[in-house]
């Protein structure tokens, strides 16, 4: 049997050409030794049945979560190693058996957590003796409440629409006697799925005290990710006790990293048969949409699986970059040989190309906190309500009086006529139950099915409003599926299989009002980023395609998507035009968000603003799912990312006019921006012909046109014919949302208060006029010719043509690189402009010092520390830096 790492070689060496070769890079990690206690204070037999079960000794962090759960307070164990599901298990299995008539609860994040947490306890059923053995119930659309359960495994819409809703027939008993909720991968609840998780859990406490007299406690496992406790401590309003669990032991793995491009599901077959037909066991873990593309390709291929979960295997193949980096490194501590991450064409995962051999020492991934969505709110107050009469007491301890009082206000909610205040839901509310999904703030999912009505997998709202027009390639950004049908009234999608490599990205028009400004402060360059509200009007009315045998092209669509929602955002005022015609434009910010935090490329929605020059960043699920205010905190850490990522992306064809926008106005934000023109200078030298490639130009920005003159103010614009209707909350004033945790910055302005005019603000805009209809099929779109003179010039392009033009310069004379100085430039003294001890900023290395700089052949060369980087030589007329102790002089750009 060959080894992994020879196995990746050879089929690297026979797929790359020349020095290109798809291993980018191949990391050993070493094993460690786990830490151990010598005693667990649970029931004796346990301990032993335990030990022996598993061959492995208690550890120090199954101690301190017992201890804390003993004491009553939430426990959360964070831990990259996969064992730790092992150590919830136990904990769960100490508690019910202290306590013969208890119950427990499993709240899985979907339904396939749910089959995997109840197949885990149907093993240790298996291996723990019979009278610690657990009868499980894994709860679906077709499974009666059972009263000898002591654990139910639910998904969030089993427990919202029947353990709780029908809390006071079937499930009373099990509610009486709950006295534990197990939350497994809790980190998969991101954006307004957390959101909807601290509303389930307030309603689950509240009926479980109401029938059993107290509160069950709580229990958590989740990845290694960055700011848990944050995120854990406003689900209840109470701090979590966040336990490491990482001390167990860890065997010996390695990470490959491989460059799959477009055909990466072919890739990722090739490297599965090859481990399979050499003897190992594989696993893709892939996702879920992706589950029914990689089927017909594997088949019933022996000794590989594949699905989204994890599963034991010698190898483990990653079909994409998964869900962060803390997702990896689970990953890597699932106890496989080897993990291969095969790098497809998103955004992001163009850009990981370029630094694969950082991958596996990156920081953990940012678990971003939910913001408060009066949608999700509102639905959950009236289901609640729905359960037991809701009480002023209650609704001061959820924060929700002012939900109830515009719920009052409309009619759906009245108050009991009973001594105490509580409310019921009328008529008008009609069932709240109904059109729930735990990845939307109002609306279900949407069902995918192929021509043969097989279900595929769902579609969540936002996804289907921008990124499942017809003709659309699925997954967004991705492809592998082609839109044959949308139903309106259904909302059903009908999808076929795709083997061209087809991507499309929507073509849009896009007008933003703000509602209220929430805060506001300043970036480097004295640029200024905002927070708060917006109303967003969209219109999809094409799309921009390509193919892995076809060139890039513009498609109209015959009938226009309208959509309409009201979220939270964060804007820059660029000060300047950037070209955003079809608002093909800053989606490398919403990529490089998955670069850092546990987020996906449709939970925002980049939007530009022509008159005003401002470039928005906004939630993607109406009301808001926190990613634009952890944006507006990281701003500074998100923006450099961006950039490598549209730098990555450079050589695609579908993506390259998105970069080459995306880096100006990147370039402009990181307080970048062009010189002013230079006064003419003398030249020694006569000048050079017009069209000699040795020429050194140097591109100035040209002045701004005055303004024009103001227009009348416009006519109350109209909704378009075929538009949604704005949901229940987009007509009322928004929640005073909790702002950013941001420091407060000593030059920031003070935020605007909602009546105070914006300074320097724009005209108001007329009404644009009403688009054409198009009674004719999808067509192509004419491409009028692109003009350098019209673009702004791309600064990286830039260096890279100098560079060409000085080694074609050097080649036509003949002169060797070591030749010796000529005697006007030996007397030629350079002038060092950095020393040893400066703070430099670098494009795109990032913040560093200066260790030293000299002179070689008339240039000045910097060795310059990088936190991340280590030393690296950097020489200034290639790569910009400057000087972050002194403002940027007149000529910084090149």
């Amino acid at each position: 049997m060959q080894s992994i790492s020879e196995i990746l070689q050879t089929i690297a060496r026979q797929r790359g050409r020349g020095d290109a070769t798809p291993l980018l890079a191949f990391v050993a990690l070493e094993g460690t030794n786990g830490e151990r206690i010598a005693h667990l204070p649970i029931d004796a037999e346990l301990a032993q049945a335990w030990v022996a079960l598993t061959g492995e000794p208690f550890r120090p962090h199954q101690a301190h979560a017992l201890t804390a759960l003993r004491r009553g307070e939430p426990v959360a164990l964070r831990a990259a190693n996969a064992d730790v599901a092992l150590t919830a298990y136990l904990l769960l299995y100490a508690t019910l058996l202290a306590e013969p008539s208890a119950t427990a609860l499993i709240l899985a994040p979907d339904d396939l957590v749910v089959q995997s947490a109840w197949a885990s306890i149907a093993q240790l059923n298996q291996d723990l003796p019979r009278a610690m053995q657990l009868n499980a119930l894994p709860l679906g659309p077709n499974r009666r409440p059972d009263a000898l359960a002591r654990a139910v495994v639910a998904a969030p819409a089993g427990l919202h629409a029947r353990l709780l809703r029908h809390h006071d027939r079937g499930w009373a008993g099990f509610w009486a006697r709950l006295r534990l909720v197990l939350l497994p991968d809790v980190q998969q609840f991101t954006g307004v799925a957390a959101a909807h998780l601290a509303d389930l859990l307030f309603r689950a406490q509240r009926v479980a005290t109401l029938h059993g007299g107290h509160a069950p406690g709580l229990l958590a496992t989740l990845h290694d990710v960055a700011d848990a406790d944050t995120v854990l401590g406003g689900m209840l309003g109470q701090p979590w006790r966040v336990v490491a669990a990482d001390d167990g032991p860890r065997a010996p793995s390695a990470l490959a990293v491989w460059r799959g491009g477009a055909g990466w599901r072919r890739d990722v077959t090739e490297l599965a048969t090859t481990f399979q037909r050499q003897g190992y066991q594989v696993h893709i873990v892939c996702r879920p949409l992706e589950r029914p593309l990689l089927a017909p390709i594997i088949g019933d291929l022996p000794r590989v699986t594949f699905g989204p979960e994890l599963a034991p295997a010698q190898v483990l193949i990653a079909a994409g970059f998964p869900a962060g980096h803390s997702a990896l490194r689970r990953m890597l501590r699932a106890g496989s040989q080897a993990v291969v991450l095969v790098l497809g064409e998103l955004p992001h995962e163009q850009a990981l190309t370029r630094q694969a051999q950082q991958i596996a020492s990156a920081p953990a991934s940012s678990w971003v906190a939910p913001s408060a969505n009066a949608y999700i709110l509102a639905s959950h107050v009236l289901c609640a309500a729905s359960e037991l009469p809701l009480t002023e007491a209650e609704a001061a301890a959820w924060g929700v009086h002012d939900i109830v009082e515009r719920l009052v206000g409309q009619g759906q909610l009245v108050d009991l006529p009973d001594p105490e205040v509580a409310w019921k839901p009328t008529a008008a509310a009609d069932d709240p139950y109904a059109e729930w999904s735990v990845r939307s703030p109002s609306g279900a999912a949407l069902l995918a099915r192929n021509e043969q009505s097989q279900i595929l997998g769902t579609v969540e709202p936002d996804i289907y409003d921008r990124w499942a027009f017809p003709n659309a390639a699925l997954p967004p950004g991705a492809g592998g599926f082609k839109v044959m049908a949308r139903n309106e009234d259904t909302g059903a999608l009908t999808l076929r299989l795709d083997g061209s490599g087809r991507r499309t990205y929507p073509l849009r028009r896009c007008t933003v009002a703000v509602r209220d400004t929430r805060d506001t402060r300043a970036m480097v360059g004295n640029r200024t980023l905002s927070w708060g509200r917006v109303v967003v009007s969209e219109e999809i009315y094409g799309y921009r395609e390509a193919s892995s045998s076809g060139a890039p092209a513009d498609v109209a669509l015959a009938n226009k998507l309208n959509t309409r929602w009201a979220a939270p955002a964060c804007w820059f005022d660029l000060q300047t035009n950037i070209p955003a015609q079809g608002q093909f434009v800053g989606w490398s910010l919403a990529a490089a968000l998955q670069l850092r935090a546990l987020a996906d490329l449709t939970d925002v929605v980049p939007c530009y603003d022509p008159e005003a020059r401002r470039l928005y960043l906004i939630d993607a699920q109406p009301g808001g799912n926190g990613f634009s205010a952890w944006a507006y905190a990281n701003a500074e850490e998100l923006l450099p990312l961006a950039y490598d990522v549209a730098l990555a992306c450079r050589g695609d064809p579908l993506l390259e006019p998105l970069c080459r926008v995306d880096m100006d106005w990147l370039l402009i934000l990181l307080g970048r921006t062009a010189p002013e023109p230079p006064a003419p200078q003398p030249r020694e030298d006569p000048p050079a012909p017009a069209r000699r490639p040795a020429r050194q130009i140097e591109y100035v920005e040209a002045p701004e046109p005055p303004p024009p003159e103001p227009p009348p103010p416009p006519e109350p614009a109209r909704p378009p014919q075929g538009q949604r209707p704005m949901p229940l909350w987009d007509a009322i004033e928004p929640l005073d949302e909790p702002r950013p945790n941001v420091s407060p910055r000593p030059n920031a302005p003070p935020p605007r208060q909602r009546d105070e005019p914006r300074p320097n603000a724009p005209p108001p805009r007329e009404p644009a006029p009403p688009p054409r209809q198009r009674d004719e099929p999808p067509a192509r779109m004419p491409q009028p010719p692109a003009r350098e003179d019209d673009a702004a010039p791309d600064p990286q392009a830039l260096i890279e043509r100098l560079r060409r033009q000085r080694q074609q310069r050097e080649a036509q004379l003949g002169l060797a690189r070591e030749r010796a100085p000529q005697p006007h430039q030996a007397s030629f003294a350079v002038e060092q402009r950095f020393a040893a001890g400066d703070r430099v900023f670098c494009l795109p290395y990032g913040d560093g010092e200066v260790r030293d700089s000299r002179v070689e052949d008339g240039r000045e060369l910097l060795t310059v520390a990088f936190p991340d980087l280590g030393e690296l030589t950097i020489d200034p007329m290639i790569n910009l830096v400057r000087k972050l102790d002194a403002p940027a002089p007149d000529d910084d750009l090149l």
